[in-house]
């Protein structure tokens, strides 16, 4: 277990949770559209790209973009995907995300 998966309860960084993929795009969706209202009250909007792993790429629309508080947003989307998920992920700006090879 790594020391970020020890450190935060109920997150296990093995595959322990018998999930399929598809519910779990489901629920990264979910959660997602959970968090959408409140970034849409600063005038913003998040939306899902794509999901490569335990990497979560979305884009930052409205207010959001140039905002210097836009990484912490993204921090918080993180925080909320690992608890629901129950496992560690990375959620990138979409700028980042590559195309397949």
């Amino acid at each position: 277990m790594t020391v970020l998966a020890a450190a935060l309860p109920g997150i296990a960084d093995s595959g322990t949770h018998a999930m399929t993929e598809a519910e779990r795009l489901e629920l990264i969706e979910r959660t997602i559209a959970e968090i959408r209202p409140r970034v849409a009250r600063d005038g913003g909007g998040i939306e899902l790209v794509a999901v490569r792993g335990r990497d979560v790429y979305v884009k930052m629309s409205g207010a959001c973009v140039g905002c210097q508080l836009a990484s912490l947003t993204l921090g918080g989307v993180q925080q909320r995907l690992m608890a629901a998920l129950k496992q560690i992920v990375r959620v990138l700006p979409a700028e980042l995300l590559k195309p397949d090879a």
